[in-house]
């Protein structure tokens, strides 16, 4: 655990519940097989299955069997995951952390016949004791299907708890919405406006511009295509062979390959800690993408500026903030799938970024006058695999205050150096150090250097 920013602690393994309507569109699918191959990143606490009644297509059915499966392949390649890293689960606490949910819920459907007197379920249930038990840290709530489960857990505290108690638990929790899909999304935004809640939607309301289609619309879409997965991640170990190679959304002009969709993975990668994210800081960005606040504590979709290789130019767009990031979160994936089969000197594992001084995964915050000289410096950098490093340093505009140019020196490749410039007085820069490294796949790390400037 580390404190470095204003006080705040930006650096420690992130507890996680997932609600999933997994079953009904394949991507769910698609994303448990990442979020068991990225297990050891977080606390996992829970696993949700939920299903609505949104589409004729989608039964609403639950099939919480779908996540023991997963779970049970996942056990095939436990041991070696664990020689990569000992953080990963045990599959027998896997299993025990699987619950069902809710089923039925739409959109258009009055919120009362899913939420209220007698509809608690085993995951909301499940949810409160896991609130409540005795820890300091947030509890980080992915909701990747319909919320009533959240909502039926709010409904019930709020009933049975004073004020106090109920604001709280509302306190602890880090609540990220992939789109409304189906009616608790607003009631929970309308009756608790001071929970921490991420709407991953456009501020639009057209769910096609929203940042979670970045996943698999826009930049580099050759690696969401059903060559790439099956190339890199279907069939190379049990686990990632139930990855299924098809999407329902898109077509041919939003998703050509019609392969790989994850729309709620955002929710997940959002929450992982690797020096670039910082959950406490949406307006930062990462790989879950970026968000704004829109008010207390209700972030919103905002927009990066970033060169998109299918359209050939420069889009600003809240898709943006995802698709950059694409390669870097593909190659993880990769790795993670050849840590299930082989063993520690066969495979690659990430960078460890040091600069001035400092390698914990938390921001380098620092304070410069205007117009002075700021150096950073990268050097005592590592790599476990003692591959050769590449080091990339950029200022991350959207993520600072200052939005003026900030021209970066590299003098060489792992130092860099920055005039801070005359008008950025009482504004922030944000610097970002990506450091690859030359293994196969490339795994890549990061550190957030926030300049807070005052003026001389």
């Amino acid at each position: 655990m580390v404190v470095l920013f204003n006080g705040e602690v930006l650096s420690q393994k992130p507890r996680l519940i997932v609600t999933t309507d997994i079953g009904q569109d394949p991507d769910d699918e698609q994303s448990m097989v990442r979020l068991l191959h990225f297990a050891n990143e977080f606390r996992l606490e829970g696993l949700i299955a939920n299903a609505d009644n949104n589409s004729d297509k989608e039964a609403p059915v639950l099939k919480a069997h779908l996540i023991h499966n997963m779970i049970d392949s996942y056990s095939l390649i436990a041991g070696n995951l664990k020689v990569h890293d000992p953080a990963y689960p045990k599959a027998e606490y896997l299993h025990s952390i699987v619950k069902k949910g809710t089923f039925g819920n739409r959109v258009n459907v009055p919120l009362n016949q899913f939420v209220g007197q007698g509809k608690d379920t085993e995951g909301s249930d499940w949810i409160i004791h896991v609130v409540d038990k005795q820890d300091s840290a947030p509890l980080h709530v992915s909701v990747w299907g319909g919320a009533c489960d959240l909502a039926q857990v709010l409904w019930k505290v709020k009933q049975t708890r004073s004020a106090d108690q109920t604001n709280a638990f509302v306190k602890k929790l880090r609540v990220f919405f992939i789109g409304k899909q189906d009616a608790s999304n607003q009631w929970i935004i309308d009756n608790f406006p001071d929970m921490w809640i991420i709407l991953a939607l456009d501020r639009s309301g057209d769910k096609w511009e929203s940042g979670y289609r970045g996943m698999f619309w826009g930049g580099d879409m050759s690696l969401t295509s059903k060559e790439w997965l099956h190339t890199n991640i279907i069939g190379q170990n049990p686990l990632a062979s139930q990855y299924p190679d098809q999407a329902y959304t898109g077509g041919n002009e939003r998703n050509p390959f019609m392969a790989m969709k994850e729309g709620d993975s955002p929710a997940l990668l959002y929450f992982m800690e690797n020096g670039l994210n910082q959950p406490e800081h949406p307006e930062w960005g990462g790989w879950g993408g970026r968000y704004t606040l829109e008010r207390n504590q209700f972030y919103r979709d905002d927009s990066d500026s970033y060169f998109d290789e299918q359209a050939g130019k420069i889009i600003t767009s809240p898709r943006a903030t995802v698709f950059r990031w694409r390669p870097d979160f593909q190659n993880d994936f990769v790795a993670r799938v050849q840590w299930g089969t082989k063993g520690y000197s066969d495979a690659n594992h990430h960078p460890i970024v040091e600069i001035n001084g400092d390698r914990n995964k938390a921001p380098l915050v620092s304070d410069a006058r205007t117009g002075v000289l700021i150096e950073l410096d990268a050097g005592e950098s590592t790599d476990p695999d003692n591959d050769h490093l590449v080091f990339d340093w950029f200022v991350y505009t959207e993520a600072g205050t200052y939005n003026g140019d900030v021209p970066i020196d590299k003098t060489s490749s792992s130092r860099a150096s920055l005039i801070i410039p005359q008008d950025a007085n009482d504004k922030s820069i944000q610097v970002i150090c990506r450091v690859s490294d030359t293994g196969s796949p490339s795994m890549t790390s990061y550190k957030r250097c926030i300049i807070q400037v005052y003026e001389k």
